[in-house]
């Protein structure tokens, strides 16, 4: 075996062992209802910059929700907010967005509840927003294309010596 086939299948190892890792992970995180959302507003600051991953916990039930926690709920049928729960009445649950001046205008309800947000992972999710895209979802299968073809070609390499 050559040098570059040597370095070729350290690195076919290494990326098939970590995308099969964050398959499991993911696969399993979604098994115990997290569900993963990107950050796309500055209105949580610090906390949450934009580009971030919330890791928001759907089995999270709505009336645990106490003032201070960070929950994720639908606003629209394609729009998604993570804000502070401010205070909790009777109308639903008033949120803020760290950074904002004024409390969001609708209270959150059971029905537009989606989940607690359990931790964060900053400005990866820009790597996930890039790869949704039309060119980022055309680079990456044409990376993991060319993956395939070449590891086939060295593997006819090898059994042919």
């Amino acid at each position: 075996m050559t040098k570059k086939q040597k370095i070729f299948n350290t690195l076919y190892e290494i990326i098939s062992t970590t995308v099969i890792t964050v398959g499991i992970i993911l696969v399993t995180v979604y098994l115990f209802g997290i569900r993963l959302y990107q950050v796309r507003s500055g209105s949580m600051g610090e906390l949450l910059p934009v580009g971030s991953i919330c890791f928001v916990s759907t089995y999270s039930r709505y009336e645990d929700i106490e003032a201070g926690d960070v929950i994720s709920f639908r606003v629209s049928e394609d729009i998604l907010v993570t804000h502070r729960a401010e205070s909790i009445t009777d109308e639903g649950i008033i949120t803020k967005g760290d950074m904002n001046q004024n409390n969001d205008p609708d209270p959150v309800t059971r029905g537009n509840y989606i989940g607690k947000t359990i931790f964060a992972i900053p400005h990866i999710g820009r790597i996930f927003g890039f790869l949704h895209t039309f060119r980022g979802m055309l680079l990456l299968g044409g990376i993991l294309i060319l993956f395939v073809i070449s590891g086939i070609f060295y593997n006819k390499k090898d059994k042919e010596k």
